[in-house]
């Protein structure tokens, strides 16, 4: 599997359950028109794959941001976000599942036990703990320190 299809292949939770626009009760939830990313060619594909590196590399980085990566690879702000349009998810909201992932991860790993909920925040990208906790508990249900008791537990 490629790192386009790795950074993307469960965004599930962000596309699914989404409320329908229309107020009539017989209107079907709109999803996006997604796009596999891997299947775009030309310049476009590779400033597609270029993003989807520098998010894969960088995305626990407490400073990273749309605009660095812009930064990096010389593209406007704009045109970066416009890449990733109709896969379905935002850059930001790309960045976010992964840092919520590696959370979880760490919060499981019986290594990684030791370490206090805000060096787990610290060390996936969040600049804020209770940016962390509400973005946790939004994801997954439950608070980190809740779901590391109940992994714990079985």
């Amino acid at each position: 599997m490629d790192n386009t299809q790795l950074a993307f292949s469960n965004h599930s939770d962000f596309t699914t359950n989404r409320a329908p626009l229309q107020d009539s009760p017989s209107a079907a939830p709109t999803q996006p028109d997604v796009v596999n990313l891997t299947d775009v060619g030309g310049l476009r594909g590779a400033r597609i794959a270029s993003v989807i590196n520098q998010i894969n590399e960088s995305f626990a980085d407490q400073q990273f941001s749309t605009r660095v990566v812009a930064e990096k690879l010389g593209l406007s702000v704009r045109y970066v976000q416009d890449l990733l349009q109709g896969s379905g998810l935002s850059i930001t909201d790309r960045i976010m599942q992964l840092r919520l992932d590696k959370a979880r991860r760490m919060l499981t790993e019986d290594r990684q036990c030791v370490l206090k909920i805000s060096e787990v925040a610290g060390s996936c990208g969040f600049n804020e703990l209770s940016y962390f906790h509400r973005s946790f508990r939004r994801r997954f249900g439950v608070s980190p320190a809740k779901f590391r008791i109940q992994s714990m537990n079985g």
